[in-house]
């Protein structure tokens, strides 16, 4: 009988800002490309502040206009240096306070969770196994197979995939691209205030709810 069939519910979050507080290796990685290429570095609150785009929108603000040419290097060195952080194996992005415990409580509340990531997959495989968080996520897409948030590819992805549909599905992230993804694909948003986009970036972008802590993700399900 359909009627009995439990509509399948969604929670996609982003990755950076959201679960993990990457900045300090974003910060490090993008500092290091620069000087291996011989520029000016740039202010770390300058990179922070392009935390969530393409990296080669970000990068092309901190360029000086002379030596845009570069771009392509700057970049290459960039993800040369994670991987070699990868080959290390001892830096990693941490949690954000509370997120494992909330992920675990939503993932045994019958939530079916994913990740829409702007991030490349090597670097995202490694920080979901380092953390064990990996086996609560239904769904992982990258900027490695999809067209990067703002565009709503990934959530669409997400939808279709799990059979779920856009009113039982929520977008939750620290940025503009993660709210206006949501907006594009007709889903409710959650504006989380940890990260790297302010309160009222993240209003002004109409998320739906802004929350400031981890749990409060699941008073606001629990409500619906």
């Amino acid at each position: 009988n359909m009627l009995n069939k439990k509509n399948e519910k969604l929670l996609l979050f982003d990755y950076d800002g959201t679960l993990v507080d990457s900045a300090q290796m974003i910060i490090d990685g993008t500092i290091e490309a620069f000087n291996r290429c011989g520029l000016a570095t740039p202010k770390p609150e300058v990179i922070k502040a392009g935390i969530g785009q393409k990296l080669h929108v970000a990068f092309k603000r901190y360029i000086p206009l002379e030596h845009k040419g570069l771009i392509n290097e700057v970049i290459r060195h960039y993800r040369q240096w994670y991987v070699e952080k990868d080959l290390e194996g001892t830096q990693f992005e941490p949690l954000f306070t509370n997120v494992k415990p909330v992920l675990k409580t939503l993932y045994q509340h019958g939530w079916k969770l994913g990740i829409a990531t702007n991030k490349s997959l090597r670097g995202l495989s490694r920080g979901l196994s380092h953390h064990e968080i990996e086996n609560f996520f239904s769904i992982i897409m990258t900027a490695d197979d999809f067209t990067p948030k703002p565009d709503k590819a990934m959530a669409i992805h997400a939808l279709r995939t799990l059979k779920v549909k856009n009113s039982e599905a929520f977008v939750i992230g620290d940025t503009v691209y993660d709210i206006t993804m949501g907006k594009n694909a007709k889903i409710k948003t959650v504006g989380v205030t940890w990260g790297y986009n302010t309160k009222e970036e993240l209003l002004h972008a109409n998320a739906d709810h802004i929350i400031h802590e981890p749990n409060e993700l699941v008073e606001i399900l629990r409500k619906r």
